[in-house]
């Protein structure tokens, strides 16, 4: 279930801190958009509007994390003996030495936190070599990334264009996770979006894919292509329809709460984080949330700590787009806090598993999580940062999509908009 929660939405790919969340937008948000700065903070004034108004503190437990990222990653997660910069794997018990995510979250977290003195600056030398390493994961026939040393492993692509970013290079061929011509095409994304059995499991896996695809789409559309705009609403259109109407959550109640809210966080960060395009049945979420919270259902689902976080950003989404219980939603994440005390030890060390003190390692979902919770709850001495501030949330884009009131998907021109 962890690998369903590395890639953070951007849902925004979403959706990662600073120099990691730096990487994964440019790898998937649309790079023919030139947004201005007044567009890139609307996020923090709709964030003004919605945060709890009283100010409060951050816990001391919290702001004791980024003192000690530093040497966790270096114990945990650092491969010592690697020829290339910043190798580090995702999960301190793994058999891999490194890979992408661990490294792309390395990276950021180095970057976010000014850690280069402590972990070993980057000469240029050692980062012209890395570049080239990560370069050469990809196909230059397919555009698509495999891992070298494990050609059948699935590897999450977005995070290596992510660390050939944060390398300041580029890949070397057209990459699209769409197809594997290197061009965006629809056929997959369309198949997918339809039928994918996954959809009858909550659709973690299969909507964080075809949300990312939704993006390259949309990406294309507004470089030019926009005879592919049809095809997206039908896509978005298809994605919907796997919503359940009487709670708002994606998948069936057979498929359980943990993977229909992880199905559901994908969907709501790559549409609204990421498009600005709000979701129907908003009230019914809003409710399930509510409910779940206080019957304890979210609390109950064991060592991973992605289903809290994916509450959390679910509950920022309804918080953001409608005053319906907003504050009892803020109660919500409140609860959250509460359980994430479980994840980390008084010391400010994170846990890979809830309550285990032996599991130490750099938990990135607990770190990425409190930060948007605390802006939410108004902490003002939060020293993790929300990770969706400034994500676009639709802005910048000529084309994008709307729900409109009878239930339907279109793709609109905001140029052609009034003012």
């Amino acid at each position: 279930m962890l690998t369903l929660c590395v890639s953070v939405s951007v849902s925004s790919l979403a959706a990662l801190l600073a120099g990691t969340q730096d990487l994964q937008a440019r790898a998937s948000a649309p790079s023919t958009q030139a947004v201005s700065a007044t567009q890139e903070s609307r996020g923090r004034r709709i964030l003004q509007r919605v945060r709890r108004q009283a100010p409060a503190k951050s816990p001391a437990w919290v702001n004791a994390i980024p003192d000690r990222i530093a040497d966790v990653l270096i114990e945990k997660h650092l491969y010592k003996k690697s020829e290339y910069w910043g190798s580090a794997k995702a999960m301190p018990q793994q058999d891999s030495p490194f890979d992408e995510v661990g490294t792309a979250r390395f990276i950021g977290l180095v970057n976010q936190y000014n850690l280069h003195d402590r972990v070993g600056k980057l000469e240029e030398a050692d980062r012209a070599k890395a570049l080239r390493y990560w370069q050469s994961w990809q196909d230059s026939r397919t555009g698509r990334f495999r891992d070298p040393r494990d050609p059948a492993r699935v590897v999450n692509e977005k995070y290596v264009v992510g660390i050939i970013k944060g390398f300041g290079g580029e890949p070397l061929y057209p990459w699209t996770t769409t197809g594997d011509s290197g061009k965006v095409g629809t056929q997959i994304f369309l198949k997918r979006t339809l039928d994918d059995p996954d959809w009858e499991q909550g659709g973690w896996g299969v909507g964080s894919h075809t949300g990312l695809q939704a993006l390259q789409i949309l990406d294309a559309i507004n470089a030019g292509q926009t005879e592919l705009i049809s095809d997206l609403e039908r896509g978005i259109a298809q994605i919907l329809s796997h919503q359940d109407a009487a709670d708002g959550l994606w998948g069936p109640p057979s498929a359980g709460p943990a993977t229909r809210i992880g199905g559901t966080l994908k969907v709501v960060g790559r549409l609204y984080f990421a498009m600005g395009m709000h979701v129907p049945h908003t009230r019914e979420l809003a409710d399930t949330l509510i409910t779940y919270s206080r019957d304890g259902t979210w609390y109950k689902n064991g060592q991973s700590s992605c289903v809290p976080r994916n509450v959390a950003e679910v509950a920022a989404y309804c918080i953001e787009v409608s005053d319906y219980r907003r504050e009892e939603l803020l109660h919500v994440l409140d609860r959250l806090v509460e359980d994430y005390r479980s994840w980390v030890l008084p010391d400010g060390r994170t846990l890979m598993r809830r309550g285990d003190g032996e599991s130490v390692g750099v938990e990135f979902v607990t770190i990425y999580a409190l930060g948007l919770i605390g802006d939410y709850l108004n902490w003002t001495d939060c020293r993790l940062p929300n990770p969706q501030a400034e994500a676009r949330r639709g802005e910048g884009c000529r084309y994008r999509p709307v729900l409109r009131a009878d239930g339907t998907v279109k793709i609109i021109d905001s140029s052609s908009e009034r003012p």
